[in-house]
């Protein structure tokens, strides 16, 4: 049985095939695929933002923070221009990820130990 955390980021070690969709159409998911474990329990592709349900004998509980930060950015990028709006603003990226760590600590969602300041 496999464990995991709400909010873990997951890193596929080898290529995966998916059924995704209506069509029920076969995908190939690359190696370095990044998923967090999301809080409705399914698993987000951060890459093309496909979510499956995991296996039935995966276990989750607990919370980290490192996949939430990722999620949040990887979201922002999709919809704003995120770069380009921290480069304007000499915002680096790893000030933006402490302020979402930050933010997360307040709202009592912040682990210690988690990746604070780290690039991810």
């Amino acid at each position: 049985m496999a464990e995991f955390q709400y909010g873990q980021l997951l890193i596929s070690k080898e290529p995966q095939m998916l059924r995704c969709g209506l069509s029920d159409e076969p995908v190939v998911i690359p190696a370095g695929n990044m998923v967090v474990v999301g809080f409705d329990n399914l698993a987000h592709h951060l890459r093309n933002g496909y979510i499956q349900p995991f296996a039935s004998d995966v276990k989750i509980s607990g919370y980290v923070s490192n996949g939430i930060v990722m999620a949040i950015i990887q979201y922002l990028r999709a919809w704003l221009p995120l770069d380009d709006m921290l480069e304007d603003y000499d915002i680096t990226q790893k000030d933006f990820q402490d302020k979402l760590y930050e933010a997360l600590e307040e709202i009592g969602i912040y682990k210690a130990g988690d990746s604070y300041g780290e690039k991810l």
